[in-house]
């Protein structure tokens, strides 16, 4: 694993630890190097969510569960189970929650939150997660709108697949930034895989483009 030591000072904006660890052992190491590096918001599984909040309550340390809806049919039984998750990881501790979904499903799974998204997330973090190597450049007005719909604490691009030098990850941060729109009030997160070319480039493009979103971006930086 890259050290992450050795590009956390690199990073301009705000870093969240992204953790797929459901060890206790290796999630209190995680937590640890958290707290030494000044890290305010972790990101885990759900069956970890009870785990590390003991480790962080007394801590000025945020927690997001995360979540994959990875249904080809957004039904209510799916939402139903979503939900429920959900609301069980905000009474073990979660501040909020990471929901990725594909974007092709992406406004199926609003249409069911939107009713009912006050009240599951009343005082919670609610991020949306995509990936951007799935939007295509007449998408992103659509994606914003139902970012709006649904009240989003903020937007989160994955990159899933890098292609290196074939990739189109430059310009479709381009074209994401170019059409951000003005009345959606979320924040900018990127999960790049510790890529620290990735990550200066995002970062870079941010602060040229949309200096103002500045303020509220964050890297997620896997652990």
């Amino acid at each position: 694993m890259i050290d992450i030591k050795t590009f956390l000072s690199g990073i301009d904006a705000r870093v969240g630890i992204w953790s797929g660890a459901t060890d206790g052992a290796e999630l209190v190491r995680m937590v640890e190097f958290a707290t030494e590096n000044k890290v305010d918001m972790l990101s885990v599984l759900p069956d970890a969510v009870g785990v590390v909040w003991p480790w962080i309550e007394k801590q000025h340390i945020g927690m997001l569960g995360r979540f994959y809806v990875n249904d080809d049919k957004i039904d209510e039984a799916v939402m139903s189970d979503l939900t429920a998750r959900i609301n069980m990881s905000f009474k073990h501790g979660a501040n909020g929650a990471i929901v990725f979904v594909r974007y092709k499903n992406m406004k199926s799974m609003i249409d069911q939150v939107a009713v009912i998204r006050d009240d599951l997330f009343f005082n919670r973090e609610l991020i949306i997660g995509v990936d951007i190597g799935d939007i295509d450049s007449n998408q992103w007005g659509d994606l914003f709108e139902n970012l709006r719909r649904i009240n989003a604490s903020a937007v989160m691009f994955a990159l899933t697949k890098d292609m290196g030098k074939k990739s189109d990850f430059v310009g479709r941060v381009y074209g994401m930034l170019n059409a951000w729109d003005a009345e959606f009030n979320g924040a900018l997160h990127f999960a790049l895989g510790n890529s620290t070319e990735r990550i200066d480039q995002a970062q870079r493009l941010v602060a040229s483009m949309r200096p103002d979103l500045m303020s509220g971006l964050r890297i997620w930086v896997n652990y």
